[in-house]
């Protein structure tokens, strides 16, 4: 009998076809040459999962530092614990180690995808050209190699896959699926999603099999399996993080914010802004012809379904693109670059529209002979016009990254280090929205504006802006504040009279698009030091304020037109 999807499966193959070549190891060359682009360049955001990592293996618990109670923020347990062992044979480094591991990471998502692609088409061609198209994208090589959890996230999607593929081999996919589906979940939250994917298409696979017989109960039997498997071991590590952290939540949600019901319900009606954000990640791999790429995926989508030949081994492909895609359609806007959270996508959507591509060559052209010229030149465009458009990109992010980890560490961390030395101080703190690298290094009690790592933050910023207040200038009262851009508005400090009450501008400036969004009110940028922390200590100040200034107009004079630096009063 035919094997769901279409495609006379591997085994079947004839020895010319099974014994070509594997797709991955150019687009896997290319990929490494693409990632180099980058250089030493990891995002800030990850040296928090260092920390805590650094912290669990020297024996201080899941802290950002050490003394700490227990608060999880992070939203990537599993990226977390992966980089234990190395802290604790005293062998990480925060730039190699991440490299290295995101570039396994990614050398076994190609392999993987290579063989699941060839499993289910029988061609070579579709799993090239997709995994070219996959090393020339820049969204998916930049958080490919960013130190954070994208590609660990990849990786298990394309194991997903693959034992979705292979789900008929025996009940250890089943558990296997499960496990995998669970390591979904503890990688990123919302990988909780990707939990439906395999009992969906095991069930859509049943569709094709004859009623009746032992394979459509085996499959049955592989479910519940699955399903066991996924909810024994999810159910436990929620028990744990109820236990050790005292909520079922990590402490990221309460500060980032999550879906609501109107999200998940504009997820199926599609309102202008929803619309608006899926045709802008059409965009990201197709540039202005976003409208055409989704108009000849639906289209050729419609035509195989109306000749009949429209098979398991698409609606796969189909489904796990849609997935992808869901978790970036659902999460708040992210104000870094290049689709953050959309890397699971953009496997799946050049997979399928290369198994869509194939299908309508083997209808339009029957003669595999014939078949050989549009496919080389289809292929070679497609890749061809993918290069043109990321590789502008790539340069241009390169050159204007993020914010990286080194960047933090050398204006946070080390910098507050030396003022706090300058002022005498034992027992400083800071108060600042850039916490990676300077939890990485900083001898000073860290508060992390932004939420992530602080519970009470997390729950008043925005939310409650009197509590929030209180806590900074009546509880934590931190030694040094740090304000820039976005965080001198979300937090608000001027509105409250304390803060001019307890604190003294060491550089202090206004940023017009600060001030633009506050109606006009002067909400002031800039770093700020407790008057009580300074008094008969001139000099030390002035020095301060002599490094601070020179740092910031530095910054000013090479920041970028969007960043809206100026020069300091």
């Amino acid at each position: 009998m035919k094997k769901p999807g279409g495609a006379s499966g591997e085994r079947g193959l004839p020895n010319r076809e099974r014994d070509l070549p594997s797709g991955w190891p150019l687009p896997l060359l290319v990929l490494f040459a693409h990632a180099l682009l980058f250089g030493e360049w990891i995002v800030d955001d990850a040296g928090i999962t260092f920390v805590y990592a650094r912290n669990l293996a020297a024996g201080h618990g899941l802290v950002s530092q050490p003394g700490l109670p227990p608060v999880e923020g992070f939203s990537n347990f599993l990226w977390m614990l992966t980089f234990v062992p190395a802290f604790l044979v005293g062998l990480f480094h925060p730039v190699i180690v991440p490299k290295l591991v995101s570039l396994g990471l990614l050398t076994g998502s190609f392999i993987l995808l290579d063989r699941s692609l060839f499993s289910l088409t029988g061609s070579r061609a579709v799993s090239l050209v997709t995994l070219l198209l996959l090393a020339v994208c820049s969204p998916f090589v930049i958080w490919g190699v960013s130190g954070l959890e994208n590609p660990l996230y990849v990786f298990l999607l394309c194991l997903l896959l693959w034992l979705t593929v292979r789900a008929r081999e025996g009940t250890s996919r089943a558990i296997a699926a499960g496990a995998v589906a669970t390591g979904l979940a503890l990688t990123r939250p919302d990988g909780i999603l990707f939990a439906a994917l395999y009992p969906l298409l095991t069930i859509a696979r049943q569709f094709s099999l004859s009623p009746g017989t032992g394979e459509r109960a085996g499959e049955r039997g592989n479910g519940i399996k699955y399903a066991a498997i996924f909810i024994l071991l999810l159910g436990a590590f929620l028990l744990f993080r109820w236990s050790y952290f005292g909520d079922l939540y990590p402490n990221t949600f309460y500060a980032k914010g999550g879906p609501n019901a109107k999200v998940y319900l504009d997820l199926l009606t599609l309102p202008p802004q929803m619309a608006t954000k899926a045709f802008g990640l059409f965009e990201s791999v197709a540039g202005p012809a976003n409208v055409l790429l989704l108009a000849a995926l639906l289209g050729g989508t419609a035509f195989l379904i109306g000749r009949g030949r429209f098979g398991w081994r698409h609606g796969v492909l189909l489904a796990f693109a849609y997935f992808g895609a869901v978790p970036y359609l659902l999460l708040p806007f992210d104000w870094m670059e290049e689709f953050r959270f959309a890397t699971p996508f953009f496997p799946f959507l050049y997979a399928y529209g290369a198994s869509l591509a194939a299908s309508l060559g083997e209808i339009l052209f029957p003669d595999p002979a014939r078949r050989r010229l549009p496919v080389l030149v289809g292929g070679l465009a497609a890749v061809g016009l993918s290069l043109t458009l990321f590789s502008g990109r790539s340069i241009l992010f390169a050159a204007a990254p993020t914010i990286s980890f080194q960047e933090v560490v050398e204006r946070f961390g080390l910098p507050y280090n030396r003022y706090a030395d300058l002022l005498g101080l034992e027992r400083a703190s800071i108060l600042l929205p850039d916490v990676g690298g300077t939890l990485w290094v900083s001898k000073l009690r860290v508060y992390d504006l932004v939420g992530l790592t602080d519970r009470t933050i997390a729950r008043t910023l925005e939310k409650n802006p009197e509590a929030f207040y209180d806590y900074v200038f009546d509880e934590v009262k931190p030694t040094f504040i740090h304000l820039h851009h976005y965080w001198t508005l979300q937090a608000g400090l001027d509105y409250d009279p304390r803060f001019k009450r307890d604190y003294v501008p060491v550089v202090q400036y206004f940023e017009p698009a600060v001030r633009e969004r506050a109606e006009g009110y002067p909400l002031s940028s800039g770093d700020f030091v407790r008057r009580d922390a300074i008094q008969g200590k001139e000099a030390a100040v002035a020095a301060i304020r002599a490094e601070l200034m020179e740092n910031h107009r530095q910054r000013a004079a090479s920041a970028r037109p969007d960043e809206g630096l100026v020069d300091p009063d």
